[in-house]
């Protein structure tokens, strides 16, 4: 057998670790799978209950095959492992036994250990003179044809501390036998188990045998199942996830029939009106306490009835108030009447300083005003009433050229313009209640600016088919943060448009109702320089139409 001479290293025992051979994993998708979950669950609120609840499910179910996974293939890996070993320590004999027979018999070195009876294909074998520093060795591919190693794989060997005899054999240098365990190392050839074999010293020589066989044997089937694991686990997660979906999203089904509920409740008009929620309670078969959903029916049902009391309370007190507000104002009328009535005769009767006229003339504005006030909360009442008003098919351009002219011979100190079309802008409605929303809210613009302001009124119809009303001036406009309290009653904002008689703060409230009894909206936009009511009502059915 021809010789290969050993590295400078050969003869000196290695100081370094065997090298360890790279696992092979199966669970590098199921990790990122986990890492996608966990990213999930770091942003709680973007989610809905449903795929938290399955992607913790479906976490944990990851989690277990995940432990299972790895025990598995680390229970085989090391079963395989120690099976390997013992199959390169069989080897490992059979070459010593080949080379020597007995303990009597000289080591052989002329014979090749890779020819010993046994040996399985793609063994290797390496006969080191330690003494002389040389070696060769024999690699037995898969058809039985036995090669050299390359000078590479010998230097890998050497590498690894296994050409160099162990401590242990120096305390008995005439001993053969195995005094050590298999080692990994990566050859040219793969990765292979090897394990080194004494022999003892003879003709002054000291020789070391190596035998090994590839790992293929425990990382083919470690890997193979790490594979089946990995596709299993996944497939395994697929199904528990459509399951775990299906099945919470039943168990959730009662959840969003309160949640409907709810908002069923949150989109009836609370702050305004009759509200009956009568109908809106959540089904007694979801409301039993004693279940998480049965809590949160039972719960949401004593909130409904809480705000049903507090909407009936309400509801008394408003009746109560407006029945007050009428009776009072009703009664004031007769008295009013009479203020008037007696002023009018001390008037033309009696013989008044100055002084007495102008008193006499401040009673008769405050009773002037106390009588609108009274009308006001009379107007107001009936439409709070809910009462229907007396429909008919009016043109409203007539009723705003004759507000118009009313206001142009109230307020001749500003400049009213009236635009309506040649066509009737014909609408359903009060001709009454109609003619007081274009009054009060020209009656708003004459009192609340300047004097020369000009005030525009407008009839149209809208893109949508719609009847529209709009009063314009160019005052001072209307303070933004009073915008959302216009409507309200007795709101006043003088601070922005100068006040120049008294006012009741009532005029732009009946504007909002009679507009609503009628169906329309009422809106306004306003900054300084413009100030525009915008009045939508449907118009009358086959009516206004080219």
């Amino acid at each position: 057998m021809a010789a290969s001479r050993l590295p400078a290293t050969f003869g000196r025992e290695a100081s370094g670790p065997a090298v360890s051979g790279t696992a092979v994993s199966g669970t590098a998708a199921l990790r990122r799978l986990l890492a996608r979950v966990v990213r999930m669950l770091r942003h709680p609120h973007r989610v809905s209950l449903t795929t938290k609840l399955v992607g913790v499910i479906v976490a944990i179910l990851a989690a277990a095959l995940l432990l299972f996974g790895a025990t598995t293939v680390v229970v085989m890996r090391n079963n395989l492992s120690q099976r390997l070993d013992s199959e390169v320590q069989q080897a490992a004999m059979r070459a010593l036994t080949y080379t020597r027979p007995s303990d009597h018999d000289e080591f052989d070195a002329g014979r090749n250990p890779i020819d010993a009876p046994g040996q399985p294909a793609r063994a290797i074998t390496l006969v080191a003179d330690v003494t002389a520093g040389t070696a060769v060795g024999f690699y037995r591919s898969s058809d039985g044809a036995a090669s050299a190693l390359t000078s590479g794989d010998v230097q890998a060997l050497a590498d690894a501390g296994l050409l160099t005899p162990p401590r242990s054999y120096a305390e008995h240098p005439t001993s053969s036998g195995l005094v050590s365990t298999p080692r990994t190392v990566h050859l040219s050839i793969g990765e292979y188990r090897v394990l080194p074999v004494p022999v003892p010293e003879q003709n002054g020589h000291a020789y070391v045998l190596v035998a090994g066989l590839p790992t293929t044997s425990v990382e083919g089937p470690v890997a193979a199942l790490a594979l089946t694991e990995l596709l299993g686990g996944l497939g395994a997660l697929v199904v528990a996830g459509s399951i775990a979906t299906i099945a919470v999203r039943r168990s959730l089904r009662p959840l969003e029939r309160i949640s409907q509920a709810a908002t069923d409740v949150a989109a009836l008009p609370l702050g305004s009106g009759a509200v009956d929620l009568a109908g809106q309670r959540v089904p007694a078969d979801l409301a039993r306490p004693g279940t998480e959903v049965g809590n949160v029916g039972h719960a949401l049902n004593l909130m409904i009835d809480n705000v049903d009391d507090a909407l009936s309370a309400r509801a008394r007190s408003e009746g109560q108030l407006r029945t007050f507000v009428a009776d009072a104002s009703h009664e004031l009328r007769t008295p009013l009447a009479a203020v008037r009535g007696y002023t009018s005769m001390i008037r033309l009767t009696e013989d008044l300083s100055p002084e007495g006229r102008t008193s006499l003339g401040r009673v008769e504005s405050q009773a002037d005003r106390m009588t609108g006030l009274v009308e006001d909360l009379l107007m107001l009442a009936r439409l709070d009433e809910g009462r229907t008003p007396t429909f008919s098919n009016l043109d409203l351009s007539e009723l705003a050229v004759e507000a118009v002219m009313d206001a142009s011979a109230a307020g001749p100190d500003h400049t009213f313009t009236c635009h309506v079309p040649e066509e009737p802008m014909t609408v359903r409605g009060d001709g009454r209640q109609l003619a007081q929303v274009f009054a009060n809210l020209l009656s708003n613009a004459r009192k609340h600016t300047p004097a020369g302001t000009r005030v525009s009124t407008t009839v149209r119809r809208s893109a949508d088919g719609w009847v529209e009303a709009v009063v314009a001036d160019n005052g001072p406009g209307i303070a933004p943060e009073f915008l959302p309290h216009l409507f309200d009653r007795f709101a006043r904002a003088d601070s922005s448009r100068t006040a120049k008689e008294g006012s009741t703060g009532l005029g732009l409230a009946i504007v909002q109702a009679v507009v609503q009894a009628h169906g329309g909206t009422v809106s306004c936009q306003s900054r300084p320089g413009r100030t525009v009511f915008t009045v939508r009502l449907p118009a009358a059915q086959g009516a206004n139409r080219r």
